[in-house]
């Protein structure tokens, strides 16, 4: 019904913003999503709180590790899974200027900023928190502090990592993407709480 009337109000000018626990905001109102908001193109933005396995205590239930999947399955929809709320931030505001449906993947709460106000952030960019040359680690969401913490270990050990913020899974930062080809990684590595089908590794290897 909250899917259902976010359309109805979108359609009448306005611009809502949903916001529950990222299964239930998702997987359970899949159709209200697909009919009633992408195939209006309507303005409605869809917020999913404690991805991944952050409500790890209450089970199956609340874990949500095919969202992304589900939600990239239907065309024209936004994609966003910011690392920290600076980056959080800066979508949202960004979101409220642009038209169509969008849907953001957070964290449960109290996650650090990683990110400082010089960074360029917002919608449709990479941001590199960890410089490196001889790994890459994309990551998007709450987990991307393991991979920073993981980083700055193996620096110790003189292996080089770099930590890259994909806080947009669609659109997709392709000009970064290229770039990145180009400096010669042995590897690429992507880090998500999401199953390995249709998430950001599964992104990467389509572009």
């Amino acid at each position: 019904n909250m899917m259902s009337l976010a359309a109805g109000m979108s359609l009448c000018g306005l611009r809502p913003f949903i916001y529950t626990i990222t299964p239930f905001t998702t997987t359970r109102c899949l159709e209200q999503i697909k009919i009633g908001v992408a195939y209006h193109n309507s303005n409605v933005v869809i917020i999913g709180t404690g991805s991944g396995l952050s409500y790890a205590e209450l089970g199956p239930t609340h874990h949500s590790l095919e969202d992304i999947a589900i939600i990239r399955s239907i065309p024209d929809i936004r994609i966003l899974a910011p690392a920290d709320p600076l980056e959080l931030k800066s979508q949202i505001i960004e979101t409220l200027s642009l038209k169509g449906p969008t849907y953001i993947r957070i964290g449960k709460k109290g996650e650090p900023n990683l990110f400082n106000e010089k960074h360029d952030l917002g919608i449709g960019k990479a941001n590199i928190i960890c410089e490196g040359t001889d790994y890459i680690i994309f990551c998007i969401g709450p987990i991307t502090i393991e991979a920073v913490i993981a980083s700055n270990e193996l620096k110790n050990t003189g292996i080089s990592v770099a930590v890259v913020s994909m806080s947009s899974v669609r659109p997709i930062d392709e000009c970064f993407l290229e770039s990145v080809i180009k400096k010669g990684f042995k590897k690429w590595i992507t880090l998500e709480e999401h199953g390995l089908i249709g998430g950001l590794g599964t992104t990467i290897l389509e572009w």
